[in-house]
């Protein structure tokens, strides 16, 4: 099981100094500024929005805390739990997010997409970034908004590098999980119980 890679988008400026991976934001958890756009609105698209919108909310025992000596109104209080440093907005090129979203997850995941207050922009085909400009095109009309990060989401792609050297040398071997298809952990338990099974 060689895993996968992200996959980079055709997207002019990917190389822009505040273009990063989703990967990479949730491996690394650097700095982020208060705009974060996230281009790919798949279930690594919105868990990533989550994950920087929660960055900054409120945590469990300052709000016990504030909670516990009326030092808030209760509104407020529930405010601070939602809103972080960071405000996202989702860019997706379909017309509907989460397409890849498991059902027992979906209404927890939506949910929490609200609370948060993250932005959904659905027939969203990004073109371009430049210096943190994102350019998309929606029903034909091109726009463009102001970021100071847009992290990628856009999928994986398989990783065969491993395999195809092995491959050559003639050793025998079984291939398993987003080295063949990208999908779910249990796609990839499931390979490894077949494959287990042959030895």
């Amino acid at each position: 099981a060689e895993g996968a890679e992200a996959l980079v988008p055709p997207i002019q400026g990917v190389d822009d100094p505040c273009v990063l991976s989703a990967w990479d934001v949730l491996k690394k958890n650097p700095l982020l500024g208060k705009e974060v756009a996230i281009i790919g609105g798949g279930a690594v698209g919105l868990e990533t929005a989550l994950f920087v919108a929660d960055r900054g909310t409120i945590r469990p025992d300052v709000l016990h805390f504030l909670f516990a000596y009326d030092a808030e109104p209760v509104d407020r209080l529930r405010e601070l739990m939602f809103r972080g440093t960071s405000h996202v907005t989702v860019f997706e090129m379909l017309p509907k997010v989460g397409k890849d979203v498991g059902k027992s997850t979906r209404w927890v995941l939506f949910g929490n997409l609200e609370k948060y207050g993250i932005q959904i922009r659905t027939r969203a085909k990004v073109s371009s970034i430049k210096n943190g400009t994102v350019m998309y095109e929606t029903d034909g009309k091109t726009e463009q908004m102001k970021f100071d990060h847009v992290i990628l989401a856009s999928g994986s792609r398989p990783v065969k590098r491993l395999s195809q050297e092995v491959g050559k040398l003639g050793i025998p071997y079984k291939i398993i999980g987003d080295c063949i298809q990208i999908g779910k952990i249990n796609d990839a338990i499931h390979g490894g119980f077949l494959a287990a099974l042959d030895i």
